[in-house]
């Protein structure tokens, strides 16, 4: 029986808290067009986590000058979710590993 993981076109990244080793606040960085639902649904789909509320922060990128140019980082949208429950988060979570273990047993 072979399972199927859908994976969406959210690019998600996780940005740790120094002392937060099972904590029920997870910092996530994303697009700027992410919406609150869109994060949650992925978060519960793909990584299993149950989410009670998400909050979002549109950021601007960084604008340097570097020889007379101006180079800009892209802007991102910050995302502060709230688990239910408390869960360990490691910074090489990635849901392709998920099913490598996964195909491994």
């Amino acid at each position: 029986m072979e399972k199927v993981v859908h994976f969406p076109k959210l690019p998600i990244e996780f940005l740790m808290q120094p002392s937060s080793n099972n904590s029920r606040d997870v910092l996530i960085k994303t697009i700027p067009s992410a919406s609150k639902p869109e994060i949650k649904r992925v978060l519960e789909s793909v990584y299993g986590c149950e989410v009670e509320k998400v909050r979002t922060l549109n950021m601007r990128g960084k604008k340097k000058m570097r020889g007379g140019r101006l180079i800009a980082r892209p802007d991102y949208k910050k995302a502060y979710v709230t688990l239910k429950n408390p869960s360990p988060f490691s910074p090489n979570m990635n849901p392709i590993h998920l099913v490598q273990e996964e195909k491994n047993k």
